[in-house]
């Protein structure tokens, strides 16, 4: 009896730790996409990261940071120094997923021994001057690809100096601009009520998914998911006034 249920059972244990393994991949993608697409800004925006091949410099660079999962946690979940909190924005479940995915990948230890996640991550942000957000996404925007991009976007906006408004808004200037100041342009109470300025970090969101950033908007645009396209275009849209400014 022992001779026949042994391969049995190996066979069983293999195709268990295949599942395991299989499932394990498949946190480590859902994690992935959260850090570059999901959140936003994207996590990979601001954190160098070679998983995703990230090198940005705003946040401390989290290769070299080893961070725990309670350390994520704790800066995704209530924001630290620059960075905002996504408590709002993503699920619990989400940011769980994120927290071990970089865990994971940096070399981080399940949780925090000893340290105040908080803490430690605020003295790694302050150790350095970093650049503001938005100040990244212009600088790691390509303009010539965010106009390529902004073509599926002509049939409602127009960008040029004075130019008309049509479904939406003229754009021209938008970069830094108040929000919903546009002359002669009607804006859905929603966005009235978004207020504040169009900073390079806000326009990030509203791209990544419109209805989403600001609820009861009127725009029908689904979004730009991928975080390079949403900074080409703001990156775009800057250089115009950029232009006009040094002709």
């Amino acid at each position: 009896m022992t001779t026949r249920t042994t391969p049995r059972l190996g066979g069983a244990v293999f195709l268990a730790l295949m599942a395991g393994a299989a499932s394990a991949e498949a946190d480590l993608d859902a994690g992935r996409k959260i850090f570059t697409e999901t959140a936003q800004p994207a996590c990979a925006l601001c954190h160098a990261l070679k998983d995703v091949g990230s090198e940005a410099e705003i946040g401390p660079n989290l290769d070299e940071f080893k961070p725990t999962v309670d350390q994520v946690r704790a800066a995704v979940t209530s924001g630290i120094g620059v960075m905002p909190a996504f408590s709002e924005t993503l699920t619990k479940e989400e940011i769980e997923t994120v927290s071990k995915y970089v865990a994971q990948v940096t070399g981080g230890s399940e949780t925090a021994t000893g340290t105040d996640a908080a803490t430690e991550a605020t003295d790694s942000a302050d150790a350095e001057e970093v650049e503001t957000p938005g100040a990244e996404i212009l600088a790691q925007g390509d303009p010539a690809a965010g106009e390529k991009t902004f073509r599926k976007c002509k049939a409602c906006h127009t960008v040029d100096e004075g130019g008309s408004n049509r479904v939406g808004p003229n754009l021209y200037g938008i970069v830094g601009a108040p929000v919903a100041t546009v002359d002669g342009f009607r804006y859905s109470d929603a966005l009235v009520e978004y207020g504040g300025d169009w900073t390079p970090d806000r326009l990030a969101a509203f791209l990544a998914n419109p209805r989403k950033e600001v609820r009861g908007t009127k725009m029908g645009f689904s979004g730009l998911r991928k975080a390079q396209d949403q900074a080409d275009v703001i990156a775009y849209l800057d250089s115009l006034t950029d232009t006009a400014k040094t002709n």
